[in-house]
């Protein structure tokens, strides 16, 4: 009976389930590999990238906490606006401060934004769960000895040079057949 029982693979979630427009992304770690899931809500897509085949994981900055300071600060401004021809006094545009100030602290403390990409041999993997700085840097000095411990077998000895002996004189070149001849030597200028 005991022979039977088959090793269920261990997850462990690394990112929170992370929502963008109509898709949803979380990065999970296996034994050996990251699962990268993406929803639509509809399907669902597992991605594998095993830790011994990661090449390398690229991280751009990208402006996204600017970009949700100034969506936080339109849409401040709009509200504003239509207190102010409303005749809303200083407590209304009091309260729409203290309403809109943990949004703005809020993206501020999240960091600043990035997209990663796992890079192997076969594949570039976009992983949209990790979007701010700070979390993929903390993600990937988790990651970094687990993928260096993958690959520490894979790495190959010195190289060893091989020794080409050449003689003194270069041996003639022969022009196949099926070329045309050598174009004769440029005319002397006068």
């Amino acid at each position: 009976m005991a022979d039977t029982v088959s090793k269920a693979i261990v997850y462990r979630k690394l990112t929170g389930l992370h929502r963008g427009f109509g898709l949803m992304s979380q990065l999970w770690l296996g034994g050996d590999h990251l699962l990268h899931l993406t929803s639509t809500g509809y399907t669902e897509t597992y991605r594998r990238c095993y830790l011994r085949e990661i090449q390398s994981m690229l991280i751009v900055h990208t402006a996204r906490r600017t970009y949700i300071a100034i969506v936080l600060a339109v849409l401040m401004w709009i509200i504003a606006m239509i207190m102010l021809t409303a005749g809303s006094g200083w407590v209304g545009f009091a309260i729409l401060a203290a309403a809109f100030a943990p949004f703005f602290l809020w993206n501020h403390l999240l960091g600043a934004g990035c997209r990663v990409v796992v890079i192997t041999a076969v594949q570039q993997e976009k992983v949209p769960s990790l979007s701010r700085l700070p979390k993929t840097r903390r993600i990937i000095a988790e990651l970094k000895p687990l993928i260096e411990t993958a690959q520490a077998g894979l790495i190959v000895g010195p190289v060893e040079e091989a020794v080409i002996e050449t003689s003194a004189t270069p041996a003639p070149v022969e022009i196949p057949p099926h070329l045309p001849p050598a174009l004769p030597p440029p005319l002397p200028s006068t």
